[in-house]
């Protein structure tokens, strides 16, 4: 056909069009060749549907729903079908002035040699541009009617609604099957008019500009359009590929990357055309062009214009020129792989045979190897070996791809992810799925190509030289016994992570004989099938599906589950001398017995994430098993419950015991620091012979020890930033009154616990930030011992040295016959002696300590200054009884009460220099 300013015949370019609607009429009978008689009906009913609203067809809403396609008339077959879902259905001609649907294309590899009657079909359904927000969702409820009416047939059918001029404007890209939508606009246009079918309605104008004048494509259907050669009602633009944005090898790059976790060989082949298409830049040669020429040059072979062979014809073609053997060797498997649809047998032997004799012919056309395609069929049957270095080789090349991808567009991909939200999802994806480190169990690509899994496995332990032992997977004795490399499965760390891998990637049955051949372990033939069948439950409900889409992706990394594994293979070291297990009354497997042992020896973590990454992490010993769960708190957020947590240890006797213990201990640690979040509470435990306390410091949790009951005393008695609860695990002061009394434990208050005896009275106070201050009082009355507390802590608030507000409680500790404890509180009767005498302490900076009695000042120049302060106060006291003093008021610098401004000054700091000033008076 000429070019703009040349005479156009009207002739050729009906001529050109009719051309393209036999080629697509031709595509679309090979499709309905492939299909069952009842799935026939559908393509041959599906533009009634959208062309008139009948109330007896499939996918019917409303008769006002958008309907019409222009240049439609059903054919004898197409009313035959329609005739079966309402006899009385008569088709009536209505000449429309608008036609809402503009045409319908079906898309992606339904036009294929790869197509078969289990393939998904999408379906673009462009509609006019005008339509209103309840029309469009009419429409859109109208399409997912009919994709049901297809699941009925089975027949995986999806829809897009495509406005041609949204589209050309880059805006609400239909997200395909085989496309990421926005990130792939021009390659998606591609493949849109490389693969499409024509149905019905309006044709891509495209078809019309000869490919001679594709450099001027606006123009030439502006010159089109402008002199009626065309008419603007019969044609759709979806543009052209003139202006490709080198960003977009970049996102389709990564897509199809993204799409090869789940189907390697197909994604493959995608990726090196893209490899081919940036190594041809800024101008490629677009296979849709290709196409388009052979059907200008009177080519209509559906088979010589496979989508699919036309792919292959380019990445050959691109790798031959890059001289890349493997690669070549990789593509043509892919291409095999894809024509006989993966690794397990096709059924229908007409499809067999139709495809075997293609992928002769293409053999033949591109000089295969003689024996390859023959290697090939006797390999299709994969085990999970060959499933398992063939993902090695495809993650190589995946990577390869991405590589030299941003080589050729020399785009940044940290760039591209930044500007596209879905790029950067992809890439996180990406990651999740093909990032290998240590610790993460590898889930491969080409597992769903595995044809049958072996009923024996043996894993076995290996010996090695200046190193740690390994493990070893194998499926049969003879190489098991030698032990080789070479005849392994799979060579891991641990039993743990060989066990894992096996189930991950598919190979757990319920009939397996699963044999452990170990050297450092100690395993029950039961314990390992409850582990193996353990293994496979968490996988199965934990593990995200391989169909879910990006939205985990949006959000941050988190831990989702976690399965602890205590001692596997283990004997405790209290039980291993002798026969007898050694039984104690202090049952705590932290710190059990006399001689305090922590029965907790190993822990392997195993973790499934929200991104759906799997790893195994070890820790050792006490200090293992804290920083075990610490990373479980702090990976797993307050999404993570106590439910996502799951413990076993097959340790004898004492297993039950241990897991009990290990899941208590996490859920006091969400109860205390994620369901409560970052505060200032601490969790106190027995540790073997000491303990260990829990405490968020600078926003995160973190635990230190503490040696003996002395230092935890000294700990509790510290002053604090904040109000400060401490919970109290079992076995901790359980010879005490404290775990009780922290549980009245109120901030803003100050709290004094009495409890009296004949011989003293022992005073608890937890003062408004939660710090402790115990004393003893000995032969002390309790009424004189409450009273001169609450006029001391009743001056230092009247006195304003403490905050306002704080609140004073006195409460009695009681003891019943039945060795019940409680806590009663008490009223404080201050009686008139009470106030005879005020002992008054003035302290300065420079050290200096002055003593008033009432007014009477005794400056404390050394110990025997304390003695005159003595005889003084003696004299106040009607019998000279010489019963111990209590300082009513405090005058000190903060930093002489241990502070070191006076914001930071709590109740303890001044408890704590009355306790010192009192023993110095009282000696």
């Amino acid at each position: 056909m000429g070019a703009p300013g040349e005479e156009i015949s009207k002739k050729d370019l009906h001529a050109v069009t009719q051309r393209f609607k036999y080629f697509n009429q031709q595509r679309l009978l090979h499709v309905q060749s492939l299909l069952q008689p009842r799935q026939q009906d559908f393509l041959k009913l599906l533009p009634l549907l959208f062309h008139q609203n009948h109330p007896l067809l499939p996918g019917f809403v409303s008769l006002e729903s958008p309907a019409g396609i222009p240049d439609y008339t059903p054919g004898k077959q197409t009313l035959d079908v329609a005739k079966q879902f309402s006899k009385g259905f008569v088709y009536k001609r209505k000449a429309l002035r608008q036609y809402p649907i503009h045409a319908l294309f079906l898309m992606g590899s339904v036009g294929s040699m790869a197509f078969s009657k289990e393939s998904d079909i999408d379906i673009w359904l462009c509609h006019a541009s005008g339509l209103a927000a309840d029309e469009l969702a009419e429409l859109q409820q109208k399409a997912r009617e009919v994709e049901k009416w297809a699941a009925a047939l089975k027949i995986e059918a999806h829809f897009f609604l495509v406005d041609a001029e949204q589209f050309v404007r880059g805006e609400n890209t239909p997200i395909s099957q085989e496309s990421s939508g926005e990130t792939q606009h021009y390659l998606l246009l591609e493949e849109f008019y490389r693969t499409s079918i024509y149905v019905a309605g309006r044709t891509p104008v495209w078809w019309l500009v000869p490919p001679e004048q594709e450099a001027d494509y606006a123009q030439y259907v502006q010159h089109l359009l402008e002199n009626r050669f065309v008419a603007e009602s019969e044609v759709l633009d979806f543009g052209n590929l003139n202006n490709m944005p080198t960003a977009e090898f970049v996102s389709a790059t990564l897509w199809h990357i993204y799409k090869s976790l789940t189907s390697p060989h197909k994604s493959l082949l995608k990726l090196l055309l893209m490899e081919s298409y940036a190594s041809e830049f800024p101008h490629p040669h677009w296979l849709c062009q290709a196409l388009k020429q052979a059907v200008y040059r009177g080519d209509f072979s559906v088979e010589s214009l496979d989508p699919y062979l036309l792919m292959y014809s380019k990445v050959d073609a691109y790798l031959r020129q890059a001289g890349s053997k493997r690669r070549l060797d990789l593509i043509r498997e892919c291409f095999y792989m894809k024509i006989m649809a993966g690794s397990g047998p096709i059924p229908d032997s007409r499809l067999r045979q139709l495809r075997e004799s293609f992928l002769h012919q293409v053999a033949e056309q591109w000089h295969w190897p003689e024996a390859l395609l023959e290697n090939l069929a006797s390999q299709r049957y994969w085990d999970i070996k060959r499933a398992n270095s063939e993902h090695g080789v495809i993650r190589d090349q995946l990577q390869q791809c991405l590589r030299m991808i941003i080589k050729f567009t020399g785009l940044p991909i940290d760039q591209a992810q930044r500007e596209n939200r879905d790029l950067g999802l992809i890439g996180r994806k990406l990651r999740a799925g093909l990032d290998q480190r240590p610790g993460k169990i590898e889930i491969l690509t080409t597992r769903g190509a595995v044809h049958t899994t072996p009923d024996l496995l043996i894993a076995k332990e290996i010996a090695a030289e200046h190193a740690a032992p390994l493990w070893r997977l194998y499926s049969d004795r003879s190489a098991a016994q030698q032990g080789s490399a070479e005849g392994a499965i799979k060579q891991a760390d641990s039993l743990l992570e060989i066990l894992c891998w096996a189930v991950l990637n598919g190979l757990y049955k319920k009939a397996l004989n699963l044999q452990v051949s170990a050297l450092s372990l100690k395993l029950a033939g039961n314990d390992i099938y409850q582990l193996l069948n353990e293994l496979h439950g968490f996988f199965q409900s934990r593990l995200p599906s391989g169909d879910s889409g990006l939205v985990a992706y949006a959000a941050p990394n988190r831990l989702s589950a976690s399965l602890l594994l205590v001692n596997l293979g283990e004997s405790l070291a209290i039980d291993a001398n002798g026969q007898q297990l050694v039984m104690s009354e202090r049952s705590d497997p932290l710190s059990y017995g006399e001689s305090r042992q922590c029965f907790v020896q190993s822990i392997e973590k195993l973790s499934v994430s929200s991104w759906g990454e799997v790893t195994l992490q070890r820790y050792a010993g006490m200090d293992g098993l804290f920083n075990c769960l610490l990373d479980v708190v702090h990976n797993g957020g307050t999404q993570f419950g106590s439910d996502a947590l799951r413990v076993l240890c097959y340790t004898p006797v004492r297993g039950r015991s241990i897991v009990l213990r290990i899941e208590s201990l996490f859920n006091n640690l969400r109860k205390c620091f994620v369901a409560a979040g970052i505060g200032a509470q601490r969790y106190l435990i027995p540790a073997e012979t000491g303990y260990c306390l829990f405490q968020f410091n600078n926003g995160r949790l973190g635990y230190f020890g503490l040696d003996n009951h002395t230092q935890l005393l000294q700990e509790l008695a510290k002053p604090q930033p904040q109000f400060s609860a401490v919970l109290f695990d079992d076995y901790v002061l359980e010879q005490t009154y404290i775990p009780l009394l922290y549980r009245y434990n109120l901030a803003d208050t100050v709290q004094l616990f009495y409890h009296a005896t004949s011989k003293h009275v022992a005073v608890y106070i937890l003062d408004e930030k939660g710090s402790l201050f115990v004393r003893q009082h000995h032969n002390a009355n309790p009424e004189h011992i409450l009273a001169h507390y609450s006029v001391f802590l009743g001056t230092l608030l009247a006195q304003a040295q403490l905050p306002d507000g704080l609140a004073i409680r006195f409460y009695e500790i009681q003891r019943n016959s039945a060795g019940v404890v409680s806590c009663q509180t008490v009223q404080v009767k201050l009686g008139a002696s009470v106030f005879d005498l005020r002992v008054r302490i003035v302290s300065e900076d420079s050290g200096a300590v002055a003593v008033y009695a009432n007014e009477r000042r005794f400056l404390i120049d050394g110990p025997d200054s304390y003695k005159a302060v003595r005889s003084d106060i003696l004299g106040y006291r009607n019998s000279h009884d010489d019963y111990p003093f209590h300082i009513t008021e405090i005058d000190a610098p903060c930093r002489v009460l241990g502070a070191e401004h006076s914001a930071e000054l709590q109740t303890v700091h001044f408890l704590n220099y009355k306790q010192k000033m009192e023993d110095k008076l009282n000696i």
